[in-house]
């Protein structure tokens, strides 16, 4: 980590919630499952707002800029598979899954509103 990140993260309070080796078993479990890609939205600790939306990301891209400039993630655990013509969509809830994975490796989350959030780092003022 570099001298800048320790900076921050020392003038703006964040206490650390997960470390690297938390963060590759967290995304080893929610990418076991090959008919799940999960949507998250991703809030970095230099991040003055963030987007509110949730996409499929590409780990391998979180890892090389670094776990620990992710102050949290949250995870939608719906897959929602479109419908042809007449054949209504259908949604694949993969709360359990997750779940698992998470409490499997003592990974501290919140859900709320059927979001899971994942904290890198808390803030504490």
């Amino acid at each position: 980590m570099d001298k800048r990140t320790r900076n921050y993260i020392f003038e703006n309070q964040l206490a650390s919630c997960m470390n690297t080796t938390k963060w590759k078993k967290l995304v080893a479990e929610i990418t076991a499952n090959e008919t799940y890609d999960p949507l998250v939205n991703i809030k970095l600790i230099f991040d003055t707002d963030n987007n509110n939306s949730f996409s499929p990301v590409w780990w391998n891209e979180v890892e090389r800029d670094g776990f620990e400039l992710t102050e949290w993630i949250q995870i939608q655990p719906f897959k929602t598979e479109k419908g042809v013509r007449l054949i209504s969509s259908t949604q694949i809830d993969y709360t359990e899954f997750i779940q698992k994975g998470l409490n499997k490796h003592n990974i501290p989350y919140e859900y709320d509103d059927g979001i899971f959030t994942i904290y890198g780092y808390k803030r504490m003022k």
